[in-house]
């Protein structure tokens, strides 16, 4: 065995001229790279139906391809499907598919298994079934076309078909019990079941007959979940594992130990003024209020406090990376205590309010917002919840504003979690003729027309003062010097095919 020194000193498996066990498929003398990673979570389940984004991406990116691809840039472009386009009023996608692709048990990737698939995620109960919760009919057009009606526009489809929405099994398998545990899939790598155990360690090897090796340089590839940050880091200074999901705080110490600290925004953190109507709290349904809130906690303060300054200040809620966002909004509200009691006084609350917000207790800033508001006359009370129920009380309407940390991407995604009335983060069901009419038109639009009408509801919402958005958090991957990340644009964490070794 040639055993190499890495950056840590450490002895790895690296280009070893030798055949490795737990690489079942090389043989000796073959060049051997193996990429190993730590995931912040064990995985759930490999059925396609079940799937989820975020951390959990990367167990399942090894051995399923998606129809479309999202670029670093956040454009989509072809993969399964090498071409796609809408109909006139685009409620209808039609997929050209590839032709030369096998599933690892040998049946053929083609339309009638992109319909078994839609079906499939459709009739489950995973939670991100609603991707493809519009497609109301699955037409095969021929044996490599297929089109996907929908039962209106949504501006989102394509995002989803490049996230666990677009995920493609072997139709044989779906529905299976083997499949939770025993993928079969269409993508780089398959599961090597014999040095896999279930939260401990997940090891890959490559599927000799996919389509598109070149984009995978690794030859194996081993997740282990890792689910405390202290492991993790542990981990990537021993030389344990190549790359693993961070955070702000430990972000200098990684810097220092010689990894690469790679970022890209994410969660927006801050307050979600519900109740704009005023039905439970009546000062919120002044705008003059809701803008208040938003001079009076110092969004940029807490940032640097928080975050470390790992993110980007900004009182919108889409993504930096949205065509949705405006960058003259970053700095709407600036924070200025004699600004908010102005508007507190010509909106008739010279005296302030009492304001009843859900305490998490995982939520560094609840003190902060305390003195903040106090500052300019609203006085909170903080009613205690419990961590795991915070979701359930924040949404059940008993608490006119509270705190939440929500992900950010697409900005139609976006849309609809959150200023949508029928929206689960907007509980109040929060409505205008004005904001209606934005949305109808941006729901039918594209290209640049889209670009232009979500950018005014943007700035209606923040305007009209929906959200007190304080930043951007970035999502912060680590990894070793040797093996060069591209963060995903709307994942916390890269997928397998964003990890190539670095070179010189």
């Amino acid at each position: 065995m040639t055993i190499t020194l890495s950056w840590a000193g450490r002895p790895t498996l690296r280009r070893a001229t030798l055949a490795l066990s737990f690489m079942g498929m090389l043989t000796a003398g073959v060049s051997a790279e193996t990429l190993t990673l730590a995931v912040a979570l064990d995985n759930g389940s490999f059925d396609p139906a079940i799937v989820e984004n975020g951390p959990r991406a990367q167990y399942w990116a090894a051995v399923y391809d998606t129809l479309l691809l999202m670029e670093p840039d956040g454009s989509i472009v072809g993969n399964l499907a090498e071409s796609y386009a809408y109909n006139e009023d685009n409620t209808v996608l039609t997929l050209k598919l590839r032709q030369d692709v096998k599933f690892t048990d040998g049946a053929p990737f083609n339309a009638e298994a992109v319909k078994a698939n839609v079906e499939h995620l459709r009739g489950g109960t995973g939670q991100n079934s609603f991707m493809v919760g519009a497609v109301t009919d699955i037409v095969i057009v021929d044996d490599f076309t297929v089109e996907l009606h929908l039962s209106a526009a949504n501006p989102a489809q394509l995002t989803y078909l490049t996230m666990a929405g677009g995920v493609m099994g072997s139709p044989a398998a779906l529905g299976t019990e083997e499949i939770i545990s025993v993928p079969v899939g269409s993508g780089p790598y398959m599961l090597d079941v014999a040095n896999t155990t279930k939260g401990a360690q997940y090891s890959f090897v490559r599927n000799p007959d996919y389509w598109n090796a070149e984009a995978f340089p690794y030859d194996a590839v081993v997740l282990i979940p890792m689910g405390e940050i202290t492991a993790r880091m542990n981990a990537l200074r021993s030389g344990q594992v190549d790359g693993a999901q961070g955070n702000a705080q430990t972000a200098a110490e990684a810097e220092a130990s010689g990894l690469s600290v790679n970022r890209t925004p994410i969660d927006r953190h801050g307050l979600i003024l519900a109740d704009r109507e005023g039905a439970l709290v009546p000062a919120l349904g002044d705008v003059r209020v809701r803008q208040a809130i938003n001079h009076a906690i110092d969004g940029e303060g807490l940032l640097a406090a928080i975050q470390r300054n790992l993110g980007h200040h900004t009182t919108q809620v889409f993504n930096l990376n949205s065509v949705a966002y405006v960058p003259e909004l970053d700095d709407r509200y600036p924070f200025d205590p004699e600004k908010a009691k102005a508007l507190l006084a010509e909106a008739g609350y010279a005296n302030g309010f009492d304001l009843t917000l859900p305490e998490n207790p995982t939520v560094p800033a609840n003190p902060i917002i305390t003195q903040q508001l106090a500052d300019v006359g609203i006085r909170v009370i903080w009613d205690k919840v419990v961590s795991e129920n915070y979701v359930t009380e924040a949404q059940s309407k008993r608490y006119g504003a509270f705190w939440m940390s929500l992900s950010t991407g697409n900005p139609w995604w976006d849309m609809t979690k959150q200023i949508s009335a029928s929206g689960p983060w907007n509980p109040f069901d929060s409505a205008t003729p004005e904001l209606d009419a934005l949305l109808a038109k941006a729901q039918a639009a594209s290209g640049d027309e889209y670009t232009a009408l979500m950018r005014e509801v943007n700035t209606y919402v923040t305007e009209n003062a929906w959200f007190d958005i304080w930043y951007q958090a970035d999502a912060v991957y680590f990894a070793a010097p040797d093996v060069k990340v591209t963060m995903h644009p709307q994942n916390v964490v890269p997928y397998i095919r964003h990890f190539a070794p670095a070179t010189e």
